[in-house]
């Protein structure tokens, strides 16, 4: 399960946790610690790290600019497309003349056949009403083909403002950043992290349960939380998750006989308590036991 590590990553935890496994017959008490999510900012198109604007351990706030990156020529060729995109779309007006033009010409060439018939037009009056007719619909057709132009180059417009739109990195959520993985003046490719942020306003729990406990736990069940810094005080969580493998207890433990046991990894969310469960802290859930 993505949300817990390997067993030789949490050594220590899982025996701490499996050493803090206590409570009576309809309560279990163990051991957990505080974590946060992790969202890491990449740039969809490659580009040279121009403006680093937050540092490690800076807040942010959802939406904030936290870095910009620059592909050389890429706001020269966005002004070429807009001018191509702007001297297309004047071409509208002609559009609308040059069909008008070519309805005139033809209602004329239809009235012109009817006279010839009737022996009133001449065959020059006819002739010349013909070639022009011919002209108007050529040029109708050469003005459509640059109305097509224009709307290439405005697609052509947006698809080069969406690289540079993606070259700027915005914070998803409010939280805090945790690592850095470039410096200024750096060449990043598509998809490699620039900062790392932590969402500190959705803190969860990790623990773990012995084997003989987690028959009696269901997903959803609700919990209380408490930490040693606010003795007074406890905060509500719920189960989330219940890892589907168990895991051997690391040597690490403190006797054989725990040495041998099963433990489950499980996530608590909470929250948030209010901005007072912070990511590392240990803290004591207290889980009611099913029958």
């Amino acid at each position: 399960m993505a949300a817990f590590p390997s067993s030789t990553a949490i050594a220590l935890t899982a025996a701490f946790a499996v050493a803090g496994c206590t409570g009576s017959s309809n309560t279990l008490t163990v051991a957990g610690t505080v974590e946060i999510r992790e969202v890491r900012l990449s740039p969809l198109a490659s580009g040279r790290l121009q403006r680093l604007l937050k540092d490690e351990g800076d807040s942010v706030r959802a939406g904030d600019t936290v870095a910009v990156l620059d592909q050389p020529g890429l706001s020269a060729l966005i002004e070429q497309r807009r001018a191509l995109a702007e001297a297309a779309s004047t071409r509208t007006a002609e559009i609308r003349a040059a069909a008008a033009d070519s309805q005139r010409t033809a209602n004329d060439l239809a009235r012109a056949r009817v006279l010839a018939a009737q022996g009133i037009a001449s065959p020059q009056e006819l002739e010349r009403l013909q070639s022009a007719a011919a002209a108007a619909t050529a040029r109708l057709q050469s003005v459509r083909a640059s109305m097509r132009e224009s709307e290439a180059a405005r697609a052509a417009l947006a698809a080069t403002e969406s690289i540079r739109d993606e070259l700027v990195l915005r914070s998803p959520a409010d939280g805090i950043v945790l690592t850095r993985f470039a410096e200024r003046g750096e060449v990043i490719a598509a998809g490699v992290p620039v900062v790392s942020i932590g969402l500190v306003r959705a803190p969860w729990i990790r623990a773990y349960v012995g084997e003989r406990f987690v028959a009696r736990l269901k997903t959803g069940e609700e919990v209380r939380i408490r930490v040693d810094g606010y003795r007074d005080s406890t905060f509500a969580g719920r189960i989330s998750e219940i890892a589907p493998r168990a895991e051997f207890t690391p040597r690490a433990a403190l006797t054989e006989r725990e040495r041998a046991d099963l433990v489950f990894g499980i996530k608590i969310t909470t929250d948030g308590a209010g901005g007072r469960l912070k990511a590392g802290m240990p803290v004591q859930v207290e889980i009611p036991l099913l029958p």
